[in-house]
Parts: C-alpha cells; sequence; structure tokens
C-alpha cells in the first residue's frame, strides 16, 4: 500500500475511533466496528452524521451481501440507511452496487484537507470585532442555533444537537467554540483531539455574515487548541467548496473526498 493511501486510511479510522469515544458517554449511540464496515446508530438523533455506515471493506462475491446487511441493519432500528463511501473503501463497483440496491447520493460530497503549512495558520489574525469563546454549558445553545441556521438545518434540529453536544462538551480533547460580534453570536466551530489527530469541525457561520472575520477567528483559535493538546495531524471536513477553497489557500492540501449515499 502507498503512503498516500495509508495516511487516508488513518485518518478516516481515527475519525471513527473519536465516535466510539463520544458513543460511551452518549446514551442510544452504538459503534459497531468489523473488518467490512463500521455501522454508527443514533435512533434519538436521526441525522446523517450519527447514522450511516463507513469503512466498506470487502471482496466482490461479498459486497452485495454486505449491501443487503446494512440496509437490514438501518431498517430494523427505523432508520433510513445511509452509506458514505471513501476512497479506502473496496470493492471499487460500490458506487454501481448501491445504486442497483436503490440508493441515491445524498447531498454534496465531504471533502477532507490536513494542514501542511502551518507558517500559514500562524499568521491568521482574527478581527479585532470578533470574540471566540470556547463554551461550557451555558453556550451549548448559541452553538446550535449558528449551526442550524449556518447548514439550513431545521429548526427541530436545534433541540437534537443540544441534546448530543451536552453529552460531550465537557471530555477531554473537545473544544467548542462560538464567535460573536457586538455580542451576537455568528459563527461556530469543534476541535477535536483523539490519538495525536485535532479534528477543526462543525463550522458554520449564519448567513451575511461570512465576512465578518468569524471564520478565520474560529480557525485561529482552533488551531492554538491543536498546538496545546499536542497533535501531529490537523484535519478538515467540509461540503462547503468555499470553505475548501479557502482551506486550500491558508495552507491545506486535500488528502480525499467521501460522497454520501442514502435509501429513501
Amino acid at each position: 500500500m502507498d503512503k498516500s493511501r495509508q495516511f487516508a486510511q488513518e485518518l478516516e479510522w481515527s475519525n471513527y475511533a473519536r465516535t466510539a469515544y463520544f458513543a460511551t458517554v452518549v446514551p442510544g449511540v452504538e459503534v459497531r466496528i468489523s473488518s467490512e464496515v463500521i455501522l454508527i446508530t443514533d435512533p434519538e438523533v436521526p441525522l446523517v452524521d450519527g447514522n450511516h455506515a463507513a469503512m466498506l471493506r470487502t471482496t466482490p462475491d461479498r459486497a452485495d451481501a454486505l449491501i443487503e446487511r446494512i440496509i437490514k441493519h438501518f431498517q430494523d432500528r427505523g432508520l433510513k440507511p445511509y452509506v458514505v463511501l471513501s476512497p479506502n473503501c473496496t470493492p471499487d463497483d460500490l458506487p454501481q452496487r448501491l445504486e442497483a440496491h436503490g440508493f441515491t447520493q445524498y447531498g454534496d460530497p465531504e471533502h477532507w484537507l490536513t494542514l501542511k503549512k502551518p507558517f500559514y495558520a500562524e499568521a491568521i489574525r482574527g478581527s479585532s470585532k470578533v470574540t471566540v469563546r470556547e463554551i461550557g454549558a451555558e453556550g451549548i445553545p448559541d452553538f446550535c442555533r449558528v449551526m442550524v441556521a449556518a447548514y439550513k438545518m431545521p429548526e427541530e434540529a436545534v433541540s437534537i444537537l443540544d441534546r448530543s453536544f451536552r453529552y460531550i462538551n465537557d471530555l477531554p480533547g473537545i473544544h467548542n467554540y462560538v464567535a460573536y460580534v457586538e455580542g451576537e453570536p455568528v459563527g461556530c466551530a469543534s476541535m477535536f483531539s483523539y490519538l495525536g489527530h485535532g479534528a477543526l469541525g462543525s463550522m458554520g457561520m449564519l448567513p451575511g455574515v461570512h465576512h465578518s472575520g468569524a471564520a478565520f477567528a474560529l480557525a485561529a483559535r482552533g488551531y492554538q487548541d491543536w498546538k496545546k493538546d499536542g497533535n501531529k495531524v490537523m484535519v478538515f471536513q467540509t461540503v462547503l467548496p468555499k470553505m475548501e477553497r479557502m482551506l486550500r489557500i491558508g495552507g491545506c492540501e486535500r488528502v480525499f473526498t467521501c460522497t454520501y449515499y442514502v435509501l429513501e
């Protein structure tokens, strides 16, 4: 296996190892890890992030049976089956096999990037008009409201996200941030540190504030905590094309892209 592919697998595995860590404290979350697939379910939070299959790795003669097992796993729990395909999945014709079982592509591709030029991040200076706070329990409502608005989720998602973040907010290596302009919450982001990998995600801005400097201020704060936590790799995941472009301009390199599928 070449080094680039091995690195991509390490990144994706670290992501799901962190999810399994979260599952130890969030009631109802289940993470099943096998040599063929990782299955994540959270019936209390019916969002794709908490309910999907990933890291499918099997042989052509077993692939269809694996897809059928994934479908049954989610449907038995009253959940839509979602599958995330990355270049780490095998066999290569999984997209066609999923479509033959009735799956269609869902949402936008998710880009995974790593910071390759830390000196770029060192130069980031947020606007003096923006204040970034690492939140405690009192800041979770602001965090969730911003995220829901930024990602155009239904309003009922605020309470769903609030539940999950209250369980994980005080875990070691978890940093949740809210950016404020003139006392009003305008942006959010999270830095998750685990097994030497620091992942900056959940970043969102309220509509109309993308030029406020809040995104740069959140990235700068996440970077500082990444250094404090002693991580070796800084990972970014985004489905937003503008964010992906900004990250590459800011010294990041795309490692791979994931595609989501759903069976309605």
